[in-house]
């Protein structure tokens, strides 16, 4: 063995820990942080470190083996293949994703082998069974579009787009019981419902299936999936399909959640995208809003809740250059922004997704960013009670170190600002995985971040913070992420009492998610620390006595 001996790194780390704390650098930007933990703060929904179950897609692990080290709380499956998923075979129709093939592309993923794969739902089995493991929830997406694959023989040409030979309509209406004979002519939701329902229980049981989504990205089905949705839907007819299916979910399984529309993005949120009859729905301002008021006006009609999510997914865009899956480092910088969008008033986004939106328009119809403030203020508007989805989004690929940076401040934002669901796409490996340990991992005093969100006055450059506490009396814990790539001094003061630094964990460009070497030095009643460039940490703080 070359090196220093283990005694004697012992020995430099305790001399080093007995000389206090370094001075602190000359070129460090500095930032004040007032903790208001005189007030009772807002609640963190444990659903929002959540996750989309994608197998190995993107190679390497299975994704539930690394949603299980993070921590993940909420698991979906989506996505485009979901569209024309058909339970009865496990079979699915790509679209441009993959040459218009019908293949079993699920159970590739999830690396499932022999008669497994083309049981009946078990793709969703395979999902769901491992949510159960790790003490996640499970939101299953449902086929609205009209048809799905009837086989998995490959490639659909042009002419074999639906209706034909090639695809199955999809049957939303009538009872059948979990114990007939499936038909193979149709793909029958209700006899899918009622088969998780004897295998599982309902929604309200140990074992149930939390969520039903209705379908992913109806305004990109043309695009998307041109063999089965040949023209632009319209506004009116996604509408009567999401309030049937609704309906029929509701009936079967009283407790389900009922997650909608799963709109892509900016377009789809304010017209569906340019719909052939959106200017008989113009009047609401957004097509988020025309959905709601719809779900509203039937669920009174029904005298049950038809709707428990607005759900949305959120890609970051910048005229830098593609944030997707990121994986130059020169997309740093815009990667870093890119979570503002999410809550910061005042925030312009260098990309067209301004353009589309708009920024600090406090209209309760229109969708404007920062996009949370504004989701909430429709919700509001239009069906008081439901609650914000956001299940899918992404900030760079797993090799960046900025983006699990940016995954830990959009982490942060989504759980201050009261979302209820929310799902990341794409594999939680590398950095990605230590975003989601930094506000799950259990540190020296105990606990996990926490589960109500604090109001923090202050700033500084480049500095992202976070504070939340678990119960009176509790630790209160702060996350503080340094995108500058200089330090940044923070001194961190709290309304009510004084607190003394108990524990850290962080993770950076060099080091995953674990103890940190100094805690934050005590300065008039709170605590003084020096993050280094590009970093996240997490500090716990008791009262001090």
């Amino acid at each position: 063995m070359t090196g220093p001996t283990r005694r004697a790194a012992l020995a430099g780390g305790l001399a080093a820990a007995l000389a206090g704390p370094p001075a602190l650098a000359r070129s460090a930007s500095r930032a004040t942080l007032r903790v208001r933990d005189d007030l009772p703060g807002r609640a963190i929904s444990p659903l929002v470190y959540g996750s989309n179950e994608i197998g190995a897609m993107e190679g390497g692990a299975l994704s539930a083996d690394l949603d299980r080290a993070a921590g993940v709380a909420f698991r979906r499956l989506g996505g485009n293949l979901m569209t024309t998923y058909d339970w009865a075979s496990n079979a699915s129709n790509a679209g441009k994703d993959w040459r218009h093939a019908n293949l079993l592309f699920l159970p590739d993923a999830l690396r499932m082998e022999g008669e497994r794969r083309s049981e009946p739902f078990s793709v969703i089995d395979v999902m769901h069974r491992a949510s159960l493991a790790m003490g996640a929830k499970s939101l299953v997406t449902l086929p609205l579009a009209g048809y799905v694959a009837a086989d998995a023989d490959g490639d659909v040409a042009p002419a074999d787009a639906a209706p034909s030979r090639r695809f199955k309509p999809v049957r939303w209406d009538g009872r059948t019981p979990a114990g007939a004979p499936i038909d193979p002519a149709v793909c029958d939701v209700p006899h899918l419902l009622a088969k998780l329902l004897e295998r599982y229980g309902d929604a309200g049981s140990a074992d149930g299936i939390f969520g039903y989504s209705l379908d992913n990205e109806p305004g990109l089905w043309p695009e998307t999936h041109p063999r089965v949705v040949r023209a632009n839907p319209t506004v009116a007819a996604l509408i009567e399909r999401s309030i049937a299916a609704a309906r029929a979910v509701k009936a079967l399984d009283p407790k389900a959640q009922v997650f909608g529309p799963a709109s892509w993005g900016a377009t789809e949120f304010a017209t569906f995208q340019d719909a052939p009859d959106w200017s008989a729905f113009r009047r609401y301002g957004s097509f988020l809003a025309a959905y709601l008021d719809a779900f509203r006006r039937a669920s009174e009609e029904a005298g049950v809740r038809l709707i428990d999510a607005l759900d949305v997914h959120w890609y970051p865009y910048s005229r830098a250059g593609d944030l997707l899956h990121a994986k130059d480092p020169a997309l740093g910088p815009a990667l870093l922004d890119a979570p503002r969008s999410l809550s910061e008033s005042g925030f312009r986004e260098r990309s067209w997704v301004t353009d589309v939106l708009g920024v600090d328009d406090a209209a309760d119809a229109a969708v404007t960013l920062p996009l949370l403030p504004s989701l909430e203020r429709i919700v509001a508007r239009w069906f008081p009670g439901v609650r914000v989805a956001v299940t899918e989004f992404n900030y760079g690929a797993g090799v960046l170190p900025a983006a699990g940076l940016a995954l830990a401040d959009a982490l942060g934002r989504l759980g201050a600002g009261g979302v209820w669901c929310a799902s990341h796409w794409g594999a939680l490996s590398g950095a990605l995985g230590e975003a989601y340990r930094l506000y799950r991992a259990t540190d020296g005093a105990g606990g996990a971040f926490g589960d109500a969100a604090l109001g923090l006055e202050g700033a500084g450059p480049g500095l992202a913070a976070y504070a939340a506490r678990s119960g009176e009396g509790g630790p209160v814990r702060i996350v503080l992420i340094n995108k500058a790539e200089t330090p940044t001094v923070v001194d961190i003061a709290f309304a009510r009492a004084e607190r003394t630094a108990l524990a850290g964990l962080g993770f950076d460009a060099g080091r995953a998610v674990g103890p940190v070497e100094r805690l934050p030095e005590r300065i008039d009643g709170g605590g003084r620390i020096e993050l280094p460039p590009r970093s996240a940490r997490r500090f716990a703080f008791g009262e001090s006595r």
